[in-house]
């Protein structure tokens, strides 16, 4: 049989003699009894021999300035409407990276200069006059320059343990995996890093700047997807912090309480119904939401919702500093927003289809105006030749 182009530059090995060419004896000549020759020609299908029912446009002027005018015009609604959906969106913004204490302090340098479990109260004064009572009301909390994309970070967990049906984490969850011979729960870098500052807003009593108020009444149930509080976070059957499952397991090191107590009402937590903090254990929501990490370094994810509409005045928010992000040069911010039907505040997407319409518009243009001045006749003979000179 033939050989392929390869076997000529690199002859084949003993063991290749068992290789076997396919033969075809239809294809021998009349004649040649017993002869076999190799046939590569493909089955007689229309597959294989290309046979198949075929259809392609003829792009015409008929057909193309029809789609690029009913693109353009049907993009530039959409782009539209996202615009002033998005405009339509009440938000507030406070950074709250070096705020200070009664005292006058930074409270970053009083977090970052002390090992043990501490907080630094700040209290920032917020006017708000966009007209907040229209809508619901969220509250979010923001940080800047900090990756939680990055793979080791969105790796460092473990699914089976997160769902109560494992007690330690799996080799992923490493270096936070055990401490002190007994497994963390939960396990990993990203539980270890839970976001644990507090932030309650008080209505002032006057119109006056001041330093506290009527609380405003917020929670933190729903805060979360569906599916994560439904199925990727179960807590296990024994919730007994003494018990089979959490008596066999320590919190992680930057934990002030173990995960059987988060959303329980506990001195120095910042998960607790005081706060607004809603569900137990794994199934906390403050933590599924954390849990859920970000694509982009600069990130927001929902603390609280507004329980009740917030008229226009003067108000303080209440934090409590427990968070450092000042050693990697992060920020952190507080995101007072409504929503529309599209979502929170996203310009970008309404511009990109604008911007899209646009252009799908301007060379409809160009090609009505070249064909009614430089056009020709489709299948006009005088631009045909039949010489190849």
């Amino acid at each position: 049989c033939s050989r392929s182009f390869f076997f000529s530059f690199f002859p084949p090995r003993q063991r290749s003699s068992r290789i076997r060419c396919k033969t075809n004896t239809a294809a021998a000549m009349p004649g040649d009894a017993g002869v076999t020759t190799t046939s590569r020609r493909p089955a007689d299908t229309k597959l294989k021999q290309q046979k198949l029912p075929a259809w392609k446009p003829l792009m015409t002027t008929r057909t193309v300035l029809p789609t690029l005018f009913g693109v353009g015009i049907v993009f530039l609604a959409i782009g539209i409407a996202l615009v002033v959906a998005s405009q339509s969106v009440k938000e507030r913004e406070i950074e709250y990276t070096y705020c200070t204490n009664s005292a006058g302090q930074v409270c970053a340098d009083q977090i970052n200069s002390t090992s043990a479990f501490g907080t630094c109260q700040c209290a920032i004064p917020v006017t708000l006059d966009e007209g907040f009572d229209n809508s619901e009301t969220f509250i979010y909390y923001a940080l800047e320059n900090y990756y939680q994309n990055h793979r080791r970070y969105v790796k460092s967990r473990w699914d089976p343990q997160l769902r109560g049906k494992s007690v330690s984490g799996g080799a992923d969850c490493s270096p936070l995996q055990d401490n002190l011979g007994k497994p963390i729960a939960p396990c990993g870098l990203a539980a270890n890093s839970l976001f644990n500052d507090t932030i309650q807003l008080q209505k002032c009593p006057t119109s006056a700047v001041c330093t506290s108020g009527a609380p405003v009444s917020l929670t933190g149930k729903n805060i979360a997807w569906d599916s994560d509080r439904d199925t990727k976070f179960q807590n296990p059957d024994d919730m007994a912090c003494d018990g089979s499952y959490w008596g066999a397991t320590t919190k992680p090191p930057n934990w002030p309480v173990p995960a059987c107590e988060l959303g329980v009402e506990q001195t120095g937590s910042a998960w607790t119904p005081t706060y607004g903090s809603s569900g137990i254990g794994y199934e906390n929501e403050d933590f599924i939401v954390w849990m859920r990490t970000a694509a982009l370094p600069n990130f927001r994810k929902l603390y609280r919702r507004v329980v009740s509409t917030l008229s226009n005045g003067q108000y303080v928010l209440v934090i409590n500093y427990n968070y450092p992000v000042t050693v990697f040069d992060g920020k952190k911010k507080v995101v007072i927003s409504t929503v529309s039907w599209m979502g929170g505040e996203n310009l970008f997407l309404g511009v990109m289809y604008i911007v899209v319409a646009v252009l799908c518009l301007g060379v409809g243009v160009f090609f009505v105006l070249f064909q009614r001045y430089k056009g020709r006749q489709l299948g006009d003979e005088r631009f045909l030749r039949w010489d190849h000179d």
